[in-house]
């Protein structure tokens, strides 16, 4: 097809070079002609080389090991309609990264990309679950800024998100917005000043009943204990042991008992600044 263009180009210009190749007007048709010829072999060619497909595969790069099967089917329920019965072209991936960046689930979606035939690869980041708030009866999933997750987002069963108990403002009205209060923003960063800890896991929640009127946080184990914490980390009132010592006294007890509890099912207060207190 290509060769066909070249030589009809040819004799048209030996044409007009003869006569008036100079002239303006046969540089006008020339070009003209270039124009239709060019555009009636473009679409027969783009057409039999990229048909719509019928199924797509869609692959997530990199992805982090949280992510459960029930999150990827999710994505793929979202991204699937804007490239099923196309091309796999470049209008199709632009609408399927906006429908990704609207899903919620991203920070960021760098790029959406034709790997194959029927094969899309999209490359991201994602955000990532720190916590599981109770309230009112719902479950949410927050990140570690207080951001909330879509209501499709799910985890992998390996993965620990401790639950935060009690907070003292309601759930905002959509996700992608903020969590608001002074007691979930305490709540996070300790979650995120122990998570690297090995005895993380034994933590199941933060209870913030206490933070409206004593500011204090109160961890709960897995086996029911509270461990009163007391205030946001860095925000240590006078006489309060800092949070550098607190860690140090719960990992104590880890190392020696291999609990951070201690096996004791009551309460245990590592607020003090010169003694730990059971009760």
């Amino acid at each position: 097809m290509i060769d066909r263009i070249s030589y009809v180009l040819q004799a048209m210009a030996g044409r007009f070079s003869h006569r008036s190749m100079t002239s303006w007007f046969g540089v006008l048709v020339v070009g003209c002609a270039l124009v239709v010829i060019l555009m009636l072999a473009r679409n027969p060619l783009r057409a039999t080389a990229h048909p719509p497909v019928e199924s797509v595969t869609i692959r997530f790069v990199d992805a982090p090991t949280w992510i459960g099967d029930s999150l990827h089917q999710h994505l793929t329920d979202i991204v699937a309609p804007w490239l099923l019965n196309t091309p796999l072209d470049r209008t199709a991936l632009i609408n399927a990264r906006e429908a990704l960046i609207a899903s919620g689930c991203f920070a960021e979606v760098r790029q959406v990309r034709r790997a194959g035939d029927q094969v899309v690869e999209i490359e991201g980041r994602f955000l990532r679950p720190s916590a599981r708030v109770l309230d009112n009866g719902s479950s949410l999933l927050v990140d570690r800024e207080g951001f909330v997750l879509p209501g499709g987002y799910r985890v992998g069963d390996a993965s620990h998100l401790v639950q935060v108990i009690a907070p003292n403002y309601r759930s905002p009205e959509h996700a992608g917005q903020r969590w608001p209060g002074d007691d979930m923003a305490a709540a996070l960063l300790l979650l995120d000043t122990i998570k690297d800890r090995d005895w993380y896991e034994q933590i199941a929640a933060i209870d913030l009943t206490e933070f409206r009127v004593r500011q204090q946080l109160v961890l709960v184990t897995d086996l029911g204990t509270r461990i009163i914490w007391g205030s946001m980390p860095g925000r240590e009132t006078p006489m309060e042991a800092m949070s550098s010592d607190k860690i140090q006294r719960l990992e104590w007890f880890h190392t020696h008992h291999g609990r951070v509890d201690q096996h004791h099912r009551g309460i245990i207060d590592v607020t003090d600044a010169g003694i730990v207190t059971k009760r």
